[in-house]
């Protein structure tokens, strides 16, 4: 008798019990990510921060209803709002309601500045067409897509006419990479610096004003629950520790497989004193294309203090899950001092090192689909 009156009792009922399931799951998925390592099953939650924050919300509801006065379920309660804050700071700094990190761009001569188009088309994507009328709408400097396979590389090459330096890497593996520039590219080197079949770009561009600045063009490969992100973190990691050693006008440019607000994409800010000009603007989200209730900032542009921000949007479908991502930055070296320098903690850069060490160790990244396989890990 007695344990038919506690399962009738609201405390012991379905409704409050799923209230406390809804408070839970949402807690769960905020403190997973906290944990520094690259297994893919925990690093995936850094990436639905809004869409767990409307998980927490529903939950908030849920117990305010449903819950109880018992110490458990206040105590539920207050975690479940701690969670929900830090949530919301996290994603805070890509809300217009925050200070903007870059400025922006004020009377600068054309010549100063650089138009940049980027996306990933999908390589099994065939709306060649579609790509094409967003780049010529946009009309760009620089064109960098990723995801291009030996079709893209000839269905592009009309492009050839207004932009004649061309770097063409197209691979089948959903790694390959397209670089066009109607500005003069000094140099350009195709580079895989953690597998052998997932390269990099870096470019010299030389800017109408004569000033010369290095464009980084990056796809890592994603996070899966059964693939780490050993190697997105290392390539990262590698490109970060370069720009800061050299100190140049560097701009880093590509589908990172990554989030802004993740705790790897700081450090990378950090590690390479860069700053993002979203900051105080907007997420811009890119991905997912064709689900707008699962969209997340994908798709970056860095750049170090040296410039500002004229112009910065994404724009129309392409049939890829990505929407392509146009920047216009402008060189602006006068007003570094405006803009305070990421810089790393002691701690972040024997982080960036473990980053380091801990992908050299791993296995190589490949999916089920075959997806980014690598024939050996970096050396």
């Amino acid at each position: 008798m007695e344990t038919a009156r506690l399962a009738a009792s609201p405390e012991h009922g379905p409704a409050a019990n799923l209230a406390r399931a809804l408070a839970v799951l949402p807690i769960a998925l905020t403190l997973l990510p906290l944990f520094r390592t690259g297994r893919g099953w925990v690093r995936i939650w850094d990436f639905p921060r809004a869409q767990i924050t409307a998980l927490g919300l529903v939950g908030q509801a849920a117990m305010q209803r449903w819950g109880t006065t018992s110490q458990t379920d206040r105590a539920l309660t207050a975690v479940l709002g701690a969670a929900l804050v830090y949530q919301a700071a996290k994603m805070a700094p890509y809300t217009p309601l925050y200070p903007r990190q870059v400025p922006t761009a004020h009377d600068v001569p054309p010549e100063r500045c650089l138009r940049l188009f980027m996306a990933n088309v999908l390589q099994e994507n065939r709306r060649a067409d579609l790509v094409l009328r967003e780049i010529r709408a946009a009309d760009p400097d620089i064109v960098c897509l990723v995801e291009t396979d030996a079709w893209w590389a000839d269905q592009l090459d009309v492009l050839e006419a207004d932009y004649p330096c061309i770097t063409r890497c197209p691979l089948e593996n959903h790694y390959g990479m397209l670089l066009f520039s109607r500005l003069p590219i000094v140099e350009c080197d195709v580079r895989c610096l953690v597998t052998e079949d997932v390269p990099s770009m870096r470019a010299v561009v030389r800017l109408r004003s004569g000033d010369q600045v290095l464009l980084y063009a990056v796809h890592p490969p994603p996070p899966l629950p059964d693939s780490p992100s050993y190697g997105r973190d290392a390539e990262l990691v590698l490109i970060g520790k370069e720009i800061a050693e050299h100190g140049r006008p560097s701009i880093v440019v590509g589908d990172l497989n990554d989030v802004a607000w993740s705790y790897t994409a700081t450090l990378f800010k950090r590690v390479s004193h860069m700053v993002d000009p979203r900051v105080g603007r907007g997420m811009f989200s890119t991905f997912d294309a064709n689900h707008a209730l699962a969209r997340y900032p994908l798709d970056h542009v860095f750049h170090t203090r040296h410039f500002t921000l004229r112009e910065l949007r994404v724009l129309q479908h392409t049939g890829s899950d990505h929407f392509p991502i146009l920047t216009e930055l402008a060189y602006t070296p006068e007003r570094k001092p405006e803009i305070e320098k990421p810089t790393p903690t002691e701690t972040d850069l024997n982080h960036a090192d473990e980053i380091v060490e801990e992908a050299r160790e791993a296995e190589p990244y490949v999916d089920d689909e075959g997806k980014g396989r690598a024939t050996r890990t970096p050396t």
